[in-house]
């Protein structure tokens, strides 16, 4: 029978204190994620969710590769190639995003539809009473639990490459990060990048480990390092640009590896074979074998404000001058990073005690080699971000988040070690100070859910019963245009051509592609800019700063005007009266 020192000594220092512990962080993961899911969420936020998650309907439904969202640029670049014989409009080919998000989007939307728990198509009277689009839920769902298993897997590598305090206030980090939060409630694919990452992270330990031990070298490196290489060759099946840092970060390993690099190679191989399938699949599309992803380069450039380029029909390549647009660019994306420092990774706290641990030099092989291997790679996608990021508006997806798990796991190690160098004579007073940074660090995401309190709707810009509503008055695959082309996309299942950056431009699609039955006007190009900043040269919204000012323009067909709720500023332009 257990006596009762024993009990105390189980509690402070035995099995139990690391039960009790793990029972708390898997309650406090399960009781913020279901907190801030409920609370936080009033649907999909970001155009790149909503784009997203219209292409994973598509899949749902049989229609492939193909998006219902319509850039002009994308509509050039394969009529340009393809003439008259590019395909129609309500079939058009997704050339800017890899798969493998929406291909999951698409069998979660299959399995809310045949559940009947999510399903996608909804009458003009459930619309009345709705709040939250259905399949939305199922994004948030998918997000919510990635974000789980990103502390697990925090929690495994700091734990087992340092030690249990370690793995606790890595996942305190990572729990305390309010930009992971806002990506897991907003939508879109960080929050399977974040959790692809950290369970790379964690692979790459567990291969690094057998290292540590020279007896133990011979087995499991390998299967350890394959599940890491597959785990990473995934990420650029995401987003395209997670290929450089795939590519360094294996690169090294098969450089600094005792063992394992066969496995390393054939895990990584794997995915990259589907990668490659992809691109030339954009390169049969579109004669280009990154498909639209170029654009990156020169969007939100001098010359190409804003989202102007991607909104450009009419694009000269040879004027354009790619190269010198192309460096300004990475001279404000360079600009950008530095000024906002380890903030970038989404917790300042965790990115600074991450820096000061990149310059300790580690006892054990696993925690030297995988620090090189991880910085090698985080500094390959800092340069390759330098050349699409430009500055905090309209920077897109967060896409350096995906170091918050590097930056939880050795700035926790990072700062035991900074508390270990003071030398204290009380050991209490070194796990107060842990605990006061852990507070600290925790304190964002602690103030968020006290005044936790969304809107109904993500709302401005978006209104997404409008959306629905305007589905009863659309003929099936008509065309629309819309400044918000993901948003009516996703949820008036309408294919929709943002609207292009001239007059001149719409009016050649309509006349020369096919017709554009609407053209909808909302928050999203009214609340760009000021009025005095539209009428500058080169403005983005400049040909249109008449209509966002809700005045009737005499020179487009679409001749019938109409203001839409919530406070009449959605404005609509058709060819036809279809409403009362």
């Amino acid at each position: 029978m257990t006596s009762l020192q024993e009990l105390v000594y189980n509690i402070e220092e035995g099995f139990l204190r690391g039960l009790i512990t793990k029972v708390a962080l898997v309650l406090l993961t399960l009781g913020l994620v279901a907190w801030i899911g409920v609370s936080e969420f009033n649907g999909l936020k970001t155009p790149e969710a909503m784009d997203l998650a219209q292409q994973g309907r598509q899949i749902a439904t049989g229609q492939g590769l193909t998006t219902l969202l319509i850039r002009p640029l994308a509509l050039w670049q394969v009529r340009a190639q393809f003439g008259n014989d590019s395909p129609e409009v309500s079939r058009f080919p997704e050339t800017l995003s890899p798969p493998l998000y929406p291909l999951i989007l698409a069998g979660a939307f299959r399995l809310g539809e045949i559940s009947g728990l999510a399903p996608m198509s909804v009458s003009p009277d459930e619309v009345k009473n709705m709040r939250i689009y259905p399949p939305d839920y199922i994004v948030l769902v998918m997000n919510l639990f990635c974000v789980a298993l990103t502390i697990f897997a925090v929690y495994l590598w700091a734990a087992g490459q340092f030690d249990s305090g370690s793995g606790i206030l890595a996942a305190v980090f990572c729990l305390g990060s309010t930009a992971l939060w806002n990506q897991a409630v907003a939508g879109g694919s960080t929050s399977l990048l974040i959790m692809l990452y950290a369970w790379s992270g964690y692979f790459f330990y567990r291969g690094l480990a057998k290292e540590d031990n020279s007896e133990e070298i011979h087995t499991g490196g390998g299967l350890w390092f394959g599940l890491a290489g597959f785990t990473l060759g995934l990420t650029p099946l995401i987003q395209m640009i997670h290929i450089w840092p795939a590519l360094v970060v294996v690169g090294c390993g098969v450089a600094i590896f005792q063992r394992g690099k066969v496995g390393l190679i054939f895990g990584f191989g794997l995915p990259t074979l589907l990668f490659l399938g992809w691109l030339g699949w954009l390169w049969s599309t579109t004669r280009n074998p990154v498909g639209l992803n170029w654009a990156y380069l020169i969007s939100d450039s001098a010359y190409y404000p804003g989202s102007m380029v991607w909104r450009t029909y009419s694009f000269d390549l040879e004027k354009t001058d790619v190269w010198r647009r192309l460096f300004g660019s990475v001279i404000r994306g360079v600009a950008y990073l530095v000024s906002q420092g380890p903030l970038l990774c989404g917790a300042a706290i965790a990115g600074v005690l991450g820096l000061f641990s990149a310059m300790h030099s580690f006892r054990r092989t696993s925690a030297t080699s995988g620090k090189l291997l991880w910085l090698a790679g985080a500094g390959s996608l800092l340069v390759a971000t330098a050349f699409i990021v430009r500055d905090g508006a309209g920077a897109g997806t967060p896409i350096l988040l995906v170091l918050l798990p590097l930056a939880s796991v050795y700035g926790a190690a990072g700062l035991f070690v900074l508390v270990e160098r003071w030398n204290l004579q009380v050991d209490l007073l070194g796990k107060i100070f842990v605990v006061l940074v852990a507070l600290i660090a925790s304190g964002p995401v602690l103030s968020q859910l006290a005044r936790s309190n969304a809107a109904p709707f993500a709302y401005p810009p978006t209104y997404p019963p409008i959306f629905l509503f305007m589905r009863s008055w659309f003929e099936p695959k008509e065309f629309q245009a819309s400044d918000l082309p993901a948003a009516e996309a996703w949820y008036s299942n309408q294919p929709t051509l943002w609207v292009p950056t001239t007059r001149d431009d719409l009016i050649k699609i309509h006349d020369r592609v096919t017709p554009i039955f609407s053209v909808l006007f909302t928050p999203a190009s009214s609340d760009v800019k000021m009025y005095s900043q539209m009428m500058q040269e080169n403005s983005e919204w400049g040909a249109w700063a008449d209509v966002i000012r809700r005045q009737k323009p005499p020179d487009l067909p679409q001749s019938f005007v109409t203001s839409l709720p919530p406070n009449n500023d959605y404005l609509l332009l058709s060819i036809q009266k279809r409403w009362n």
